[in-house]
Order: structure tokens, then sequence, then C-alpha cells
């Protein structure tokens, strides 16, 4: 895992009715995921997530986990991003991680 420090991004959201004002993008991504994802692809992500809902995934020592997989509708892609809530006011959506899921056979 990548000790480097989550970076910040200035980003306007609402998303299960907390007002987001900016993301933090954890680096832990960039171990097994770096060769075809990037902060610039996950704020893309995160960008879809506006106006959304989304139930807890799970909860680890009292921190609820969210995750949704999005669809880039111009490659056909889908992609799975884990994040949480942090700040004060839970203004700051943290990153977890993100990565490319394969699509399900029908």
């Amino acid at each position: 895992m990548s000790t480097e420090k989550p970076i910040k991004y200035p980003l306007k959201l609402t998303i299960n009715g907390h007002k987001i004002s900016s993301v933090l993008i954890g680096r832990h991504y960039v171990v097994k995921h770096g060769k075809y994802m990037n902060d610039e692809l996950i704020l893309r992500l995160v960008a879809t997530l506006d106006g959304g809902k989304f139930p807890v995934d799970s909860t680890t020592n009292g921190t609820d986990y969210y995750s949704a997989d999005v669809l880039v509708e111009e490659t056909g892609k889908i992609y799975r991003l884990v994040w949480l809530f942090e700040g004060k006011l839970l203004e700051v959506l943290g990153v977890v991680n993100a990565y490319r899921r394969r699509a399900r056979k029908k």
C-alpha cells in the first residue's frame, strides 16, 4: 500500500444530502490499478454521484463506507468507487479506492 498522503481537490457536490466542498483521493489505487486509473478519472467518476443517495456498504470501527459502480458510457467500462464522508460537517468526500470492474456474465 502506498504511504503517500491523499491529494485534495475542490469539488462542489451533494451526496446523501451532504454538501461536499472537496474530495480527498487516497493513493491506495496506485499500487494495483495505477496503469489505468488516475485522479482525473476518479474525479469524473465522483462527479456522477452528484445528487445521489447511497446506502452504507459496510462499517468498520464505527466508520461507514459507501460504494457505487459507475458506467463510463464513452468506453462502456464500469468502475467501482469506495468512499467515506469526512470533516466536521461531513463536507469532504474521501475516496478510499477506485478500480475497474469486469462486466458480469449473463
